[in-house]
């Protein structure tokens, strides 16, 4: 499986969403509503017998929405946190039909700020378990 291939496919998926920009990797800057794929905590080979699977651990997809302060702010993550309908994050990347990778399963959603520009934004950062051959044919 390769790491590069899924967070790009994860990007993609997310873009389904209205009005949300996703990087596959951490830019240099965010302009909210946006949000990208940050590194997992690990990658753990041969999950199955042989190379038959692979698992990557706890991958960050973040979203950045607007001030913290903001009502639209809570709203908007909201409904990214939701578990279905068609703004939920968990519904979009497990409904996808994946090609870089056999299973992608969203595990959990947590909050924060983040200081851009000055303000403080709420953000969204949801980890992801992505489990996908090992070994290609």
């Amino acid at each position: 499986m390769d790491l590069g291939a899924v967070m790009d496919e994860m990007a993609l998926a997310l873009g389904q969403l209205t009005g949300l920009r996703v990087a596959s990797h951490p830019p240099a800057r965010v302009s909210p509503p946006a949000g990208y794929l940050d590194y997992p905590q690990s990658v753990v080979f041969d999950e199955t017998y042989g190379r038959g699977s692979d698992q990557i651990t706890d991958l960050p997809i973040v979203l950045v929405t607007s001030r913290v302060t903001d009502r639209t702010a809570r709203d908007t993550v909201a409904a990214w946190a939701s578990g279905d309908g068609p703004k939920s994050v968990k519904a979009a990347m497990e409904a996808w039909s994946w090609t870089s990778c056999d299973e992608v399963t969203v595990t959990t959603c947590e909050f924060d700020f983040a200081p851009i520009a000055g303000t403080d934004y709420l953000v969204a950062i949801f980890k992801a378990t992505i489990v996908g051959q090992g070994k290609r044919n």
